[in-house]
C-alpha cells in the first residue's frame, strides 16, 4: 500500500506543480492519476520515482507498505520501485535494451520487434516504444513483483494490440501483488483497466473516486461513460467494449441499423490533385488529393512512412513536421526557418507556444511541450503538409480539439499516418488504404471501416463497424433508440 500524504513540489522556473496531494493507492490495485498537460502528475510521478531534477523541492511524505520512500534516491528504490517511462528506457539500440530487460533477444518476435533490433532508441518511431515497455513488464517475477509500479503516459500513439498487451500485463503485475500509480493521458484505457481514477488540476488533486464515479473537472469523459450516460445505462456496465454490448442487450436498447450523421460541413468537395500510382511506388490505381483536406494513410501490410513522404513530395510545396526533433535544435532559430521556408509571419510560431523560451533547446522540452511546438508549426501553413502521429504526447482535451481542427477546414492538405485508429477516423475526412502495393481502399472512414487494421472502440461497443465515433451513437440516439 502507498500513503502520500501533503505532498507538494515545487520547480525551478515552475514554481508551486503539485500542492498537497493526499491519497492512497491500495495493494493489488491499479490508481490512475490523469489530468490537462501541466497538471502535476508527471511530477507526482517523478516525486515518488526520485527523479525530480535537480533544484527541485518537495515536503510531505510518501509511505509504501511502512517504510518512508519519499527523498529516496532512485538506486535506494531500485529493489522496490519499477518506474516505466520513456525517460527510463536506457541507451543504445532496440537489442540492447532487449537484452537489458530480459536478458535476451528470444521475445523480439513476439514484441513485433525483430526487424528493429539494430535501430537505435532516438530513430525507433514512436508508436513502437510502448513494445519495450512490455519488454520490462514482461521481465518482472510474476511471483514476486515491485512492490509499486510507476506508470509515466506510455500508451501514446501504440496500435491497440500493443496497447492492451501492455494493459494486460500491468494488471497482472497488480492481480499478483503490486500497488500501481498510472499517469495517462488515455482516458479510454484507465477507464476499462484503472480500480480509482484521480484528477489533478494545477497541482490539486479534485477527484480521487472509482471511476465510473467520475466527474470530470478539466476534461473530456471517456467514450464509455459519455455513452452510458447518453443511453441511460449503469457507467459501471460499460467499463470495456464487451461489458458495454451485454449492457445494451440487457436494457434492450437497439440502435438504428444506420447511425444518424449530420452532414459534414467541412469535407472537401470536388476534384483535386490525382497522384499516378508508379510515382508513389504503388502499382493500379492512383490516389486523389484535394486542396485541404485531411487524409489519413493506412499500410495493411507494413508502415505508411515510406508511400506518405513520397505522396507529400509531390504536392506543391509539400513539407513534412516530423515527430522527433533534433536534441540540439534551438526552437527560436528553428521556427524562424520553419516561417521563411513556408511563407509564414515572423515570431508567428513562437507566439503560439508563449510558455516556450525561443532558446530553449528541443533537448529541454518535456513531452507535452515538443508537442505544442510541433502543432506550432504546422497552424496556418497553406501548402500540404505530412503530419505523423500528430496527437502524440497531447492531453485528452487537446486531441480532441486537434481532431476538430483537422475536419474543420484546416489551412492546408494534411497527410496523417498514426497507429492510433481511433484518432484516424476522428481526424480525417478520408482514409486511404494500402495493401501489397495497391489501394484496397479509399473514402470515407466509414466507407473503409471494414477494412480498418482494429476496430474502433465504438464499433467494438455497439457490435457493429457502422457506428465509428462517439458522435454516430449521440446522434442516433436523438432520433431512433427503441427499448
Amino acid at each position: 500500500m502507498l500513503d502520500v500524504n501533503s505532498l507538494s513540489c515545487s520547480l525551478p522556473g515552475h514554481g508551486t506543480v503539485l500542492d498537497d496531494v493526499t491519497f492512497t493507492a491500495a495493494t493489488g490495485t491499479i490508481t490512475a492519476v490523469v489530468g490537462r498537460s501541466h497538471s502535476g502528475a508527471d511530477t507526482l510521478l517523478a516525486a515518488l520515482a526520485g527523479v525530480l531534477p535537480p533544484g527541485a523541492r518537495s515536503r510531505g511524505s510518501a509511505v509504501l507498505n511502512g517504510a518512508r520512500i519519499d527523498g529516496a534516491t532512485p538506486d535506494e528504490l531500485a529493489e522496490v520501485v519499477l518506474w516505466v517511462s520513456d525517460a527510463a528506457l536506457p541507451g543504445g539500440t532496440v537489442a540492447d535494451i532487449l537484452r537489458s530487460r530480459l536478458g535476451d533477444l528470444s521475445a523480439a518476435d513476439e514484441l513485433g520487434l525483430q526487424d528493429d533490433l539494430s535501430r537505435r532508441l532516438s530513430s525507433l518511431p514512436i508508436d513502437m516504444r510502448l513494445r519495450l515497455h512490455c519488454a520490462t513488464l514482461m521481465a518482472q517475477d510474476i511471483s514476486a513483483p515491485p512492490a509499486l509500479i510507476l506508470v509515466d503516459r506510455v500508451l501514446g500513439t501504440a496500435d491497440v494490440t500493443t496497447r492492451d498487451h501492455f494493459c494486460s500485463l500491468l494488471g497482472g503485475l497488480a492481480r499478483a501483488g503490486a500497488t500501481v500509480v498510472w499517469a495517462e493521458h488515455d482516458l479510454d484505457a484507465v477507464w476499462e483497466h484503472a480500480h480509482r481514477l484521480m484528477e489533478l488540476v494545477d497541482g490539486k488533486l479534485v477527484s480521487a473516486v472509482l471511476p465510473q464515479e467520475w466527474q470530470p473537472s478539466s476534461l473530456p469523459e471517456p467514450t464509455l461513460l459519455t455513452m452510458a450516460r447518453a443511453l441511460d445505462l449503469p457507467p459501471k456496465g460499460c467499463r470495456t467494449p464487451l461489458m458495454t454490448r451485454e449492457t445494451l442487450e440487457e436494457y434492450h436498447i437497439v440502435l438504428p441499423l444506420l447511425p444518424t450523421r449530420t452532414h459534414d460541413g467541412s469535407a472537401p468537395t470536388g476534384t483535386g490533385r490525382v497522384i499516378d500510382a508508379s510515382a508513389v511506388g504503388l502499382s493500379g490505381r492512383g490516389i486523389e488529393i484535394r486542396p485541404r483536406e485531411t487524409v489519413g494513410i493506412i499500410a495493411l501490410d507494413g508502415r505508411p512512412e515510406a508511400l506518405t513522404r513520397a505522396l507529400v513530395a509531390q504536392l506543391p510545396g509539400g513539407g513534412v513536421v516530423p515527430s522527433q526533433l533534433p536534441p540540439s535544435l534551438v526552437l527560436g532559430a528553428a521556427a524562424r526557418t520553419w516561417e521563411i521556408q513556408h511563407d509564414l509571419a515572423a515570431g508567428s510560431v513562437m507566439r503560439r507556444v508563449p510558455r516556450l523560451h525561443p532558446r530553449t533547446l528541443v533537448a529541454a522540452l518535456s513531452p507535452d511541450e515538443l508537442a505544442t511546438f510541433r502543432l506550432a508549426l504546422a497552424d496556418g501553413v497553406e501548402t500540404a503538409l505530412w503530419l505523423p502521429h500528430p496527437q502524440a504526447w497531447l492531453d485528452p482535451r487537446e486531441r480532441h480539439t486537434l481532431a476538430e481542427d483537422l475536419r474543420r477546414r484546416p489551412a492546408g492538405t494534411r497527410l496523417i499516418t498514426s497507429r492510433d485508429v481511433e484518432f484516424l477516423v476522428r481526424a480525417c475526412h478520408r482514409l486511404v488504404v494500402v495493401q501489397d502495393d495497391r489501394v484496397v481502399g479509399d473514402g470515407s472512414p466509414g466507407a473503409v471501416a471494414d477494412l480498418l487494421p482494429t476496430t474502433p472502440l465504438v464499433s467494438r461497443a455497439v457490435g457493429s463497424t457502422r457506428y465509428l465515433r462517439l458522435t454516430d451513437v449521440l446522434e442516433s440516439t436523438r432520433t431512433g433508440v427503441t427499448v
